[in-house]
This record gives structure tokens, C-alpha cells and sequence, in this order.
């Protein structure tokens, strides 16, 4: 799997375009300079857990022993998972009546929406799999996501809800495509343990 493609992986399950409305929504009652600021500030508080999955990762992973074949089905049910959730929402209405009338921290931008449970699952076992290289895609689509979201108005206004909807679905399919082929790594890796 190149960089490029853990990248695209790790912006997806971000699902920035997703998380535009929420945030918008979220920060209504903010000024809209002080908006970017608090968008910043959660991102790198996000950033900052993530490097920490990140770190202690691949100690949990050979620690518990895990075999590359693991690794490869679970980060691909995971991506699945995940796409299922972008392409059929079911709890984003819900999501957007929760909207706190005092300044968010940490709950819920950067936890759970950017740094994610499965954000974190999938970068503990992509460091696992790929070591230190894994920190160059977390950063990439770590910087693209907060672009997406420090002008989210603007992306609002350009593209609609229903732009951004379409956007999104498309990125969830791509992400299936993705998760399957993760999939079908790890069913090879467990075939040539049989065989091995």
C-alpha cells in the first residue's frame, strides 16, 4: 500500500466534508474569527492523540503478537465499517440537535469526530504495518482536513448540503474499494501462513 493511499484512508475516515455541517453548526453561536481559532485548536489537539496512537501502537500490536494477516482484516473490516456509516448516515440529525451553548473543548471536534475511535484503530495498526512512514500521511491528511474545515463556511456556501452529500458518498465508495482491497491482503496473508 503506497502513502498515497493511506493518506486517502486516513482523510476519509476523517470525513472532514461529513463533519462540515456539524461544525458549523456546533460553532453558530461563536464569532466567526474566533470560529477558526477554536477549529485550530481542536485539530491539533486531534493531531496530538493521534501521534500518540500512533507511537504506542506498534509496542500494543507486538506485544499482543498480532500477524500481518490480522492486522489486514481488521483495518479492512474497520474502512468497511466506516464507509457503511458515510454512505448511509443515520444518526447525523441527531448528532446536529446537540449543539452546546458554550465553547467546545476537545468533546465533541477533536473527540470523537476527527480522532475518532476508528481513526485510531486504523493508525494503530498502520503503524503496526508500516512503521515511522505512517507519519507522513497522518500529517498530510491531518492538514487537509483542517483546511477543509477552517473554511467549511465557505464550502458550505459553494457547494450546498446537497453537494456536500454527494462528495461525501462518493468518498465512501472509494473507501469500500479501499477496505476491500485490505480485505483481500489479509485473506493472502493468512492463505500463505497455511502454506508457509
Amino acid at each position: 500500500m503506497s502513502l498515497a493511499s493511506i493518506t486517502l484512508i486516513l482523510f476519509l475516515i476523517m470525513d472532514p466534508l461529513g463533519n462540515v455541517a456539524y461544525f458549523i453548526e456546533v460553532l453558530s453561536h461563536i464569532p466567526p474569527q474566533q470560529q477558526k481559532w477554536v477549529i485550530i485548536r481542536e485539530m491539533f489537539i486531534a493531531l496530538g492523540v493521534m501521534i500518540l496512537f500512533y507511537i504506542i501502537g506498534d509496542l500494543i500490536l507486538d506485544f499482543l503478537e498480532v500477524s500481518d494477516a490480522s492486522v489486514s482484516l481488521t483495518s479492512g473490516t474497520i474502512l468497511f465499517l466506516v464507509a457503511i456509516k458515510i454512505i448511509f448516515p443515520n444518526s447525523r440529525n441527531s448528532r446536529l440537535q446537540a449543539r452546546a451553548d458554550s465553547e467546545p473543548f476537545i468533546v465533541p471536534l477533536a473527540i470523537p469526530l476527527i480522532a475518532g475511535p476508528a481513526m485510531l484503530a486504523t493508525i494503530l495498526l498502520f503503524s503496526h504495518k508500516f512503521g515511522p512512514l505512517v507519519v507522513i500521511p497522518i500529517l498530510i491528511a491531518w492538514f487537509l482536513a483542517s483546511m477543509v474545515l477552517i473554511f467549511s463556511r465557505y464550502l458550505m456556501k459553494a457547494l450546498g448540503r446537497n453537494g456536500l452529500i454527494a462528495i461525501e458518498r462518493l468518498m465512501g465508495m472509494i473507501l469500500i474499494l479501499l477496505a476491500i482491497q485490505r480485505f483481500l491482503e489479509g485473506i493472502n496473508y493468512f492463505v500463505e501462513a497455511l502454506n508457509g
